[in-house]
């Protein structure tokens, strides 16, 4: 058996992956995989289970008080990521993969992502009803869900034929995993400040990483606050990158004037 999960887990990583991914999540995700090769499951239906079990940790989260079932929830959302990363694999072991579930996965990882705001936001006001938490929660969602919106944008080819961009084909299980950016020779201060700072970002934003370990703190507040700033930092970066990627021609219009 251990053989047979280590095979599997060769056989299926990404060549660009986050630490979290190829030392936790992904063979972690080999064992639920191998057993799975030999069953008529299909990878889209371990993504549609994912969105299943992420629910029910997030209703965890939102209605059980208590540290234990702070953590608990927190477990669940990680074993949700687990299988998160055993639909692709599993997809990569069987030759099934198609862009239909690259996109059925980007989706269930937008509704995990409310669902996530959302449960946060209630557990925080439920001990006092403060409603501070749920004006956050609601604003987060917002934030979340424009940031996702002008994602999907970005990916569009149209998007791609009009300013010249490469098309984009996501992060994480898309692709050939987690791109890393192009790093130059030779880099200002400022340059690797901002890059510092982007990688921040990604990490708040890969909640896998760390959401076990804040749940243990018992500091999910500071998450919440995290998460939605990133978010909003991302979304306001890719509106400004938008106008002026459409702001400006590319050159003249076909039959116009030289």
């Amino acid at each position: 058996m251990l053989n047979a999960v280590v095979d599997a887990y060769r056989r299926t990583r990404k060549p660009k992956d986050i630490l979290w991914n190829r030392f936790v999540a992904r063979p972690l995700a080999a064992v639920v995989v191998v057993p799975l090769a030999h069953t008529r499951i299909s990878p889209n239906q371990v993504t549609l289970a994912t969105l299943v079990v992420f629910l029910a940790g997030a209703a965890v989260m939102a209605f059980v008080p208590g540290w234990g079932a702070l953590v608990g929830s927190a477990a669940i959302i990680e074993f949700s990521y687990v299988l998160d990363c055993a639909d692709g694999q599993l997809a990569r072991l069987k030759g099934t993969s198609s862009p239909v579930g690259a996109h059925l996965d980007f989706l269930m990882d937008e509704l995990k992502a409310f669902a996530l705001v959302a449960a946060i936001a209630v557990r925080l006001w439920f001990p006092a009803h403060d409603p501070r938490w749920l004006l956050e929660g609601l604003a987060g969602l917002g934030i979340v869900a424009g940031a996702i919106s002008l994602t999907t944008f970005m990916r569009r080819p149209e998007y791609a034929a009009a300013t010249g961009a490469a098309v984009s084909h996501g992060a994480g299980d898309y692709g050939a995993g987690f791109d890393a950016p192009a790093v130059p020779a030779r880099r200002s201060p400022l340059a690797r400040m901002v890059a510092a700072l982007e990688a921040f970002g990604r990490f708040v934003v890969h909640y896998p990483s760390h959401i076990l370990f804040v749940a243990l703190a018992g500091r999910i507040d500071l998450f919440l606050h995290a998460y939605v700033f990133m978010h909003a930092a991302y979304a306001a970066r890719a509106l400004l990158k938008i106008g002026r990627s459409l702001g400006r021609p590319l050159g003249p219009a076909p039959g116009g004037s030289p």
